[in-house]
């Protein structure tokens, strides 16, 4: 079981040799105080982006952002990453978002995908996914699936893979 999971670490961030744009003009995502937000807005030029989409009522999913959180403040924070959630299944009621992040005090930003139109916009059919972006906001590796348990490893890829050390 160890050997299939460290295929998948492995896997984990195989990042493409050319980055991808990807248009993000019209497309909005919620903000926790309700305000809609252009996806352009999200992204900082200069600052390489881990953005990971989640579930509010799958525990894997918040225990995947936790440890998501915990490797990015550890190691990739100071080195100029931002982080980002984005949630996928509130496409009636997202006002029991704001509660749920406060008292997990995950210390992000966290967005609301009201009608899917930003994760379909990217290709991301599996929830969790993660996706990450370059300092000049370009696509550069998508990840379907959870990332908890090698945090390490995780780190080190998304170094690589944005090109910092």
């Amino acid at each position: 079981m160890k050997k299939i999971y460290y295929v998948l670490i492995l896997s984990l961030f195989s990042c493409a040799t050319v980055a991808q744009s990807v248009s993000l003009s019209g497309i909005e995502l919620r903000d926790l105080n309700g305000k809609m937000t252009p996806v352009s807005e999200i992204f900082e030029e200069g600052h390489p982006l881990v953005m990971v989409f989640w579930k509010s009522g799958s525990s894997k999913c918040c225990e995947n952002l936790e440890t998501m959180q915990s490797a990015w403040m550890a190691r990739l924070k100071d080195q100029g990453v931002r982080f980002v959630a984005v949630c996928e299944d509130c496409s009636g009621s997202w006002s029991h978002i704001k509660p749920l992040v406060a008292g997990k005090d995950w210390d992000f930003s966290v967005y609301i995908d009201v009608n899917g139109d930003f994760r379909r916009s990217l290709g991301v059919s599996v929830i969790p996914s993660t996706v990450l972006y370059d300092a000049g906001m370009r696509l550069v590796c998508k990840h379907p699936g959870w990332c908890s348990g090698n945090e390490g490893l995780i780190c080190d890829k998304i170094s690589v893979c944005l090109d910092i050390r």
